[in-house]
């Protein structure tokens, strides 16, 4: 965006186009490439993984995503964390 576009466009549609970033999506998907990257090096005979170590694995994996979403203060919360009421 050249500085001519911008100084013409209004204020409100700027910041509209900057993209939040989805911290709970970041944290799922990340989940997902460490438990992937787990089982792949459990394939390959890096690492020992008994179908025990599993649960363990996929709680800590959901524990994040929850832990994300609620620090994150998705929609429906009137709240914001640390504001007194």
């Amino acid at each position: 965006m050249t500085a001519a576009t911008q100084a013409t466009m209004p204020a409100s549609a700027t910041r509209a186009s900057r993209a939040r970033v989805d911290v709970v999506a970041l944290v799922g998907g990340i989940s997902v490439a460490v438990i992937g990257a787990l089982l792949l090096l459990d394939v390959l005979d890096a690492l020992n993984l008994r179908f025990a170590a599993l649960a363990p694995i996929a709680c800590a994996a959901v524990g994040g995503v929850l832990l994300a979403r609620g620090l994150e203060g998705g929609p429906g919360r009137t709240d914001a964390p640390g504001e007194p009421e």
